[in-house]
């Protein structure tokens, strides 16, 4: 034991037995330490890549994998496209189909009017429905900025609940901001990428391509405009088809109207083969008669009292049957180059002119109206309107001319007033070249007035005053005249008023007066007159070769497309009633 602590060092060999020998820090110890520093900070990033790596995974878990969100957004996004496509082919199929019907219907508009103008009521419905399905479908067919749409949505409503002026158009609907989809462009969204520069959008490119929760944000935008476009095209298409449906019901109820509401509304029409055995018929396209002469060269010339068909002019065929002639009438009506309104009367003169004359009466507010204040002259040759010579101050004339007064009191030792003036007939005199005119009002002591104007062809050519040489107060039962002619078969003149019978109902009747102001008319007996309501049209005319006495009735309406009635009556079948 000696020898072996004399071989230890001096501090080992001078410890006691069993104590330990303290340890000094060696060279390899030194080391690790240094080794075990410089490792801390690498140690440290391992950390924290391992944790962002963790975090990564868990984004990954959050989303899905990669090729089931893919997927995913491939399948969608087919969905979404097919959807377009649809929608395109069926705005191509409402195009198409809708072009046809507006075409077809143009074409033949013009056919329809002219051979049945009742039927351009369901014509004209399907067609402006047509165009209208057309205008829809062509804004479901065509590209749209859904963000520039909506903010005109959102612009229209503030302005509408007054929250917007018109002012704010121009910054919140044109304003660059709203040409983009979500305020920015998407470059995955064709409509955004071709707004923006190249170097723009190569920059989004990459920052989208950088980061993959971006990459899926863009992709769900785009997806989502995608379904935005598939409503706005799906809305618009189902608007064309709801306006092609309605608008086919609407014509089909329409041409059921046309055919059977005039059957409806106009049970007095009857049916046609039996009045047509006791001489009436039914014109096809004169609604409201008020007048009617014949024409020099043998066609008869109807006056009605609306404006948008004052005048028809109808030939006589070989069978005696009325023919009318729409294009005819409407050159005749252009012809006079006014509007006249609530035409009541005619008659022609011994020199071929032609006299015409509207009312004189106040319209529905009592007020005077110049196109009901006409008396014309005029001629028909070749389809045309000549000669035509107006003179219209005869209300003024009525209402103050002192000798047109005093015949009346005369006669009659009432108040003359002439507030109230309805002229519904008019005659030539053929003895005495003068006008006869026969008033529906004013009446006199409940009998009717006849003036006679001695001047007619100088009111015409020179504008002159009218002068009335003579009156007559005529008694017809209480009811004022609807129509005046003198007819050369009896020489006579023939009225028309309406009288009201004993159940108080008012029916046509006719009288016949020689036209002394001395005399009393003369009642008319025809039987089958009572089948014809509101007579104001009458005249004798010649039917190949046949004088007949021709009488219509004001009882059409062209709104409720139901056409007069007239009687073509032998004067063998005229009696008097005693």
């Amino acid at each position: 034991m000696q020898e072996q602590n004399q071989n230890l060092p001096p501090e080992e060999a001078a410890r006691p037995n069993g104590t330990p020998q303290p340890q000094r820090p060696s060279e390899n110890t030194e080391n690790k330490e240094n080794t075990a520093a410089d490792a801390a900070p690498v140690q440290e990033k391992k950390a924290k890549r391992r944790k962002k790596n963790r975090r990564g995974r868990r984004a990954d878990n959050a989303l899905g994998t990669s090729k089931g969100v893919e997927t995913m957004f491939r399948n969608a996004v087919r969905s979404e496209m097919e959807l377009l496509a649809l929608a395109a082919t069926k705005a191509n199929i409402m195009i198409s189909l809708n072009g046809f019907i507006v075409s077809a219907l143009m074409i033949s508009g013009a056919f329809v009017f002219s051979s049945s103008p009742e039927f351009l009521i369901p014509a004209s419905t399907f067609m402006v429905t047509a165009a209208a399905s057309i205008v829809f479908a062509l804004l479901s067919a065509s590209p749209e900025r859904i963000g520039k749409m909506r903010a005109l949505r959102e612009w229209l409503k503030d302005w509408v609940f007054r929250r917007a002026k018109l002012s704010d158009f121009k910054s919140r609907v044109l304003a660059k901001d709203n040409r983009f989809f979500g305020g920015e462009p998407n470059v995955l969204i064709y409509e955004d990428c071709v707004k923006i520069p190249r170097e723009e959008h190569w920059q989004k490119m990459q920052d989208v391509m950088a980061d993959r929760t971006q990459v899926y944000e863009k992709m769900s935008d785009h997806l989502y405009w995608l379904g935005l476009l598939a409503d706005k095209q799906f809305k618009y298409i189902n608007l064309s088809y709801a306006v092609f449906r309605w608008g086919l019901l609407a014509s089909l109820a329409a041409f059921v109207g046309v055919k059977t509401i005039p059957s409806l509304t106009a049970p007095q029409q009857g049916n046609l083969a039996e009045l047509r055995t006791m001489g009436i018929n039914v014109f096809k396209g004169v609604y409201e008669p008020s007048a009617v002469q014949q024409l020099p060269d043998g066609r008869i010339m109807v006056a009605e009292d609306e404006p948008n068909h004052a005048f028809s002019i109808l030939s006589i065929d070989k069978n005696g049957n009325f023919v009318e002639d729409e294009a005819l009438d409407t050159r005749i009506i252009t012809g006079f180059k006014r509007k006249l309104n609530d035409l009541e009367a005619m008659t022609r003169d011994d020199e071929g002119f032609m006299y015409a004359m509207t009312s004189h009466s106040r319209n529905r507010k009592g007020q005077r109206s110049p196109d009901r204040e006409h008396l014309m002259r005029f001629k028909i040759q070749n389809g045309e309107v000549i000669g035509l010579t107006s003179y219209d101050g005869l209300t003024d004339v009525l209402e103050k001319d002192p000798a047109l007064h005093d015949l009346i009191r005369e006669k009659t030792s009432a108040e003359v007033v002439f507030d109230e003036i309805n002229i519904e007939g008019l005659a030539f005199d053929p003895v005495k070249k003068r006008l006869a005119l026969g008033f529906r009002d004013p009446e006199f002591n409940n009998m009717a007035l006849i003036a006679f104007i001695a001047n007619p062809k100088e009111m015409m050519e020179k504008n002159a005053k009218p002068v009335f040489d003579e009156v007559a107060i005529l008694d017809i039962d209480g009811g004022g005249i609807r129509s005046l002619n003198y007819d050369p078969v009896l020489k006579a003149y023939i009225i028309a008023n309406e009288v009201k019978g004993d159940t108080g109902e008012k029916s046509s009747t006719l009288w016949k007066w020689s036209g002394n102001p001395k005399d009393e008319p003369q009642k008319l007996n025809l039987p089958n007159l009572h089948h014809m309501t509101n007579v104001e049209a009458v005249d004798s005319v010649n039917i190949n070769g046949r004088q007949m006495l021709l009488l219509m009735g004001d009882e059409g309406s062209a709104e409720k497309g139901m056409t007069a009635k007239y009687m073509l009556v032998d004067y063998n079948r005229l009696g008097h009633n005693e």
